[in-house]
């Protein structure tokens, strides 16, 4: 049994019907959860940027603090 034109139209049809619900719904759907997944990694990378600049910070007011106390040594240690 061969298949008419009409049949072949038929099936071309219910294939781009199919199509379209699912490109609808990965574009209600699938698109939405990645968005929600992008912003969530961008507002932790944001988080993660802000305390290496406060960890960045810190360091660098521990490292003044080691080359005073440096300063300090090698200055008594000569005097004395």
């Amino acid at each position: 049994m061969a298949l008419t034109k009409e049949d072949l139209q038929a099936i071309a049809s219910l294939i781009s019907q199919s199509e379209n619900r699912i490109m609808t719904y990965i574009e209600s759907h699938v698109e939405k959860e990645i968005q929600q997944i992008a912003d969530g990694h961008k507002m932790l990378y944001e988080k993660v940027d802000r305390e290496f600049k406060e960890i960045h910070e810190e360091l660098d007011e521990l490292k003044g603090t080691q080359a005073a106390q440096e300063f300090v040594i090698t200055r008594r240690l000569k005097q004395g």
